[in-house]
């Protein structure tokens, strides 16, 4: 009797060891649509392709900085491994940052799958020299707005990221505060590096001015938007687009400004010691393959689109959109597409850290001397000599990118930071009292 029941614990033991499921764990800062999108056709498409199953451990510590502060202690720990496979989502400079510090692993993908995701689109990137990191999706930024309040307020329809800093739209507008969204941090870039220095933080001043407040995560403007809380905001596409298309053309529009189109690669990594490799390298080739990129592009109900929501991104697979012309929700294809302003990605990553914490100080900690200084300038009639000094700097691009460099060193930080605090509420009562 005894060996009988010995007999069985071993063949449970042999056969749990023998059929056990392959295993992957991925970090990302996607919101949970995404998740549920992907994650159940994985396993669908790992158990056809594979024969096993796979368990799929996702980890999701708020936001993209947050994603990167956790993996940054895994590693203080235990310098080999993080415990975790598969970093995805979140903007390019984040993964250069990571690349530099040799937190990736590099992986080529298949010969087949590299002719579909080519090297650049549109003067963009999609991948790295080093292969440390590849786009699995593209975004594009604009402005977010509902047109019944446009229409019920007597705005104009915001085209321009320069319409957003009118008079006309105080009060109107919603935005996510830089140093919790890396979407509004991207797209505080694209005004700065398409204008200028000077000319970019001034807009930014305007607008910061008209936003009524500042929410700590880029979904937040959108449903202002959608409940009417708020004229317009700036937003990322796949936050604007479903929503668009679900609720309809004539109570809400998405515009990209002209000639300040960007096209944003959202990357996918192999963390450097992934336990799991082998499984971390399949999840990479389907996230790029033409199957899975269809679920970005198509809505819901198309066949091979999503099930549960529209996803509204633009996918980084060629062949995605051969094989779905007329069935997108969108029918904007980049590899089309010639006018584009490429990102200076380089200096937006070395400075992003040190320009967030100066927009955090001097446009969003101070936002109420803000929006009081340009209540008065607007009183007096919005004088161009007013409006250049409510938009002047604290420093010069010059200036930033050296602190840049010495961003790390906190005694220097906290006193700047503080400078800029004064300076803001200096230069703002001196308006709104003048």
């Amino acid at each position: 009797m005894k060996r009988t029941l010995w007999c069985c614990l071993a063949f449970v033991l042999y056969a749990g060891s023998a059929f056990a499921a392959d295993k992957i764990v991925i970090i990302s800062p996607h919101r949970k649509s995404i998740q549920d999108e992907f994650i159940p056709k994985f396993k669908e498409y790992y158990k056809a392709t594979y024969k096993t199953d796979v368990d799929v451990d996702w980890l999701d510590q708020g936001g993209t900085s947050d994603d990167v502060r956790f993996l940054h202690s895994k590693f203080e720990k235990t310098p080999a491994t993080s415990g975790v496979d598969v970093f995805w989502g979140g903007g390019t400079s984040v993964y250069m940052d990571m690349s530099r510090d040799k937190l990736l692993a590099s992986y080529q993908l298949p010969a087949t799958l590299a002719k579909q995701v080519p090297e650049t689109v549109g003067g963009v990137t999609l991948y790295d020299k080093t292969h440390t990191w590849y786009a699995a999706a593209m975004s594009s930024f604009g402005i977010f707005y509902n047109k019944k309040i446009v229409q019920m307020d007597g705005l104009p329809t915001p085209q321009s990221w320069s319409d957003l800093g009118l008079p006309k739209f105080k009060n109107e507008l919603t935005l996510a505060d830089p140093r919790r969204s890396g979407s509004a941090n991207t797209m505080n870039m694209i005004i700065l590096q398409s204008l200028g220095w000077d000319k970019g933080w001034e807009l930014l001043t305007r607008i910061s001015a008209n936003t009524r407040q500042f929410t700590q995560s880029s979904s937040d403007p959108i449903k202002a938007v959608v409940s009417g809380d708020a004229a317009a905001a700036m937003a990322i596409d796949f936050y604007a687009t479903p929503k668009v298309a679900s609720l309809g053309t004539a109570n809400l529009g998405f515009a990209l400004p002209k000639e300040q189109t960007v096209l944003d690669p959202d990357p996918i990594a192999i963390i450097k010691g992934a336990p799991h490799r082998q499984v971390a390298e399949r999840f990479v080739q389907y996230v790029l393959s033409p199957d899975a990129q269809k679920l970005l592009i198509l809505p819901k109900g198309q066949k091979d689109g999503p099930r549960l929501e529209s996803l509204g991104r633009m996918a980084v697979n060629s062949a995605a959109y051969d094989q779905t012309e007329g069935r997108r929700m969108n029918p904007f294809n980049p590899f089309k597409q010639k006018n584009v302003m490429k990102l200076d990605v380089a200096k937006t990553a070395r400075m992003e850290r040190v320009f967030n914490d100066m927009v955090g100080a001097v446009l969003v900690d101070t936002h109420a001397d803000l929006m009081k200084a340009w209540a008065a300038v607007i009183k007096r009639g919005a004088k161009p000599a007013d409006v250049q000094e409510l938009g002047r700097p604290p420093v010069t691009e010059a200036e930033m990118l050296k602190l840049a460099d010495k961003w790390d060193n906190d005694i220097l930080r906290n006193k700047t930071i503080n400078n800029w605090v004064r300076f803001a509420k200096t230069k703002y009562a001196k308006l709104a009292t003048k």
